[in-house]
């Protein structure tokens, strides 16, 4: 699951700095969540993984709306696979849906750094002719929550009326309070 205990944590660090939360988002109760921890927006990926305008394969787009959150496993072995961070950037451990290229590397990460030149040849092919999504199709653990492909702007428009609803029924679960600060009688 992502880090959501570090966005207040964030937020009180940076401030006045906007602070968009990243990771774990694909519904409007997430946009929600986020900004109750504080955040002023959100980082959305996988959600947009299958959207029609995406320029992933559709076999991509199809895995990911088919995928459980529990198929998307993190990649042990990818600093054999793929090139080192630039300067400045840091090494991540990104997650994918599985894939036999997956399950074998993350089964054996000895013999992935044994064969890094030849993996991180194979994995350059494939992105090179556009099929690394067929050795690693990255998407994080909300493709649990993606239901269909769609539309980016029909997303969008779904993403912000979920939050609205959702922060809509978190208020009616507040008090009301009168302007004294006391329970109304």
């Amino acid at each position: 699951m992502s880090a959501r205990w570090r966005v207040p944590q964030v937020v009180d660090a940076v401030r006045p700095l906007p602070v968009l939360a990243s990771g774990g988002v694909a519904d409007g109760r997430g946009i929600a969540a986020a900004l109750a921890l504080g955040a002023q927006g959100v980082n959305i990926g996988t959600r947009f993984l299958a959207s029609a305008e995406c320029g992933v394969s559709d076999d991509w787009k199809a895995a990911v709306v088919s995928a459980a959150s529990q198929d998307a496993v993190k990649v042990a072995f990818v600093e054999h696979i793929l090139p080192p961070p630039t300067e400045g950037g840091y090494m991540t451990v990104p997650r994918s849906l599985r894939t036999p290229f997956v399950e074998e590397g993350n089964a054996g990460p000895e013999a992935a750094a044994a064969q890094a030149e030849a993996l991180r040849g194979r994995m350059m092919t494939s992105m090179r002719d556009g099929t690394a999504h067929e050795l690693i199709p990255m998407t994080g653990q909300t493709a649990g929550l993606v239901r269909d492909i769609a539309p980016a702007a029909e997303l969008v428009h779904r993403l912000i009326t979920e939050a609205e609803a959702t922060l809509r029924a978190l208020a009616g679960l507040a008090p009301t309070r009168n302007g004294a600060g006391e329970p109304p009688g």
